[in-house]
């Protein structure tokens, strides 16, 4: 991304959230109410606009049917990202977690949307200092307060430590945490993927981290291997190139062999059978992401 402007996927994946809200049936994945106006639009009006045009970006690379199913199955996964990811933490509360760090924030809206945790989990938000300034200014602009429980704490993924990023926002490094990282190892090399994963892996006993990752190509169907082309060149166009892939298997072997004690994949039929079973609306989600939960010490 730009040194000085927000995430381009940051804005995208907060622009689909709040269409979720706006186009697919009851009952809702997530529930955002603060994607609309953190992803910069005024009105649902404002909003449908931007859908059109982004349909009309779509057919333009392929088929209106691909782009229609290419853009139904984007939105499915990013709220159901963030669904499974909530719920992942939800039994992290029951076990007595008390802090919780966003990596790669975006325009997350978790902290604003639970007042409810105000007094029993310490959030941490940590992204580029530019979204970062965005995501403060939108919050301004719609006259939201930070909520008590979070510290905003900027970050390079690439070269900077995220243990030393921890430390300077009063992180309490000697209990556990439950780590979140959506939509952004794509975007990083490989090294600074796993550089960020083993100093996880280094924290305290009972610290878990969820992050997505995308699947190789050669594990695709020719479908999907098209799909995939599209999002990539797309990122790349706005300056956000796709820089890795990973075989899940060899994946969570490596994060075995980095530290963490247990590791479990979250693919697209788990999903779909978990999140998508029933509905009517034709809501599924993408088949190249997965998911995947890994734990510092025990098992799940």
């Amino acid at each position: 991304m730009e040194e000085k402007c927000p995430s381009w996927s940051a804005s995208a994946a907060a622009m689909t959230r709040a269409a979720h809200l706006l186009v697919d049936d009851d009952p809702k994945i997530l529930q955002d109410n603060f994607a609309l106006g953190l992803s910069g639009f005024d009105d649902e009006a404002t909003l449908r606009s931007a859908l059109e045009a982004q349909m009309a970006e779509a057919i333009s690379r392929t088929t209106p049917l691909i782009a229609k199913n290419m853009i139904m199955s984007y939105r499915a996964f990013a709220v159901m990202r963030h669904r499974y990811t909530e719920d992942e933490l939800e039994k992290a509360l029951e076990a007595g977690i008390s802090q919780y760090v966003i990596l790669g924030t975006g325009l997350d809206s978790f902290a604003l949307r639970r007042p409810d945790l105000h007094q029993v989990l310490d959030i941490y938000e940590i992204d580029h200092p530019a979204t970062q300034q965005w995501k403060r200014q939108r919050m301004q602009a719609l006259n939201i307060a930070p909520p008590p429980n979070l510290k905003f704490l900027p970050i390079d993924f690439e070269t900077k430590s995220l243990t030393e990023c921890l430390k300077a926002g009063d992180y309490a490094i000697n209990k556990p945490a439950f780590f979140s990282w959506l939509g952004v190892t794509q975007y990083l090399t490989e090294d600074a993927v796993f550089k960020n994963l083993q100093e996880i892996s280094a924290l305290a006993e009972g610290s878990e981290v969820v992050f997505e990752y995308t699947v190789l190509d050669s594990l695709l169907n020719e479908e999907d291997r098209q799909l995939l082309a599209i999002f990539k060149a797309s990122a790349a166009a706005r300056g956000e190139p796709w820089l890795n892939q990973f075989d899940p298997d060899i994946l969570a072997e490596k994060l075995m062999d980095i530290g963490f004690a247990s590791v479990s994949d979250f693919g697209p039929e788990e999903a779909n059978a978990r999140y998508f079973s029933g509905r009517t609306d034709g809501l599924r989600t993408l088949r190249m992401p997965h998911i995947i939960k890994a734990r510092v010490g025990g098992t799940f």
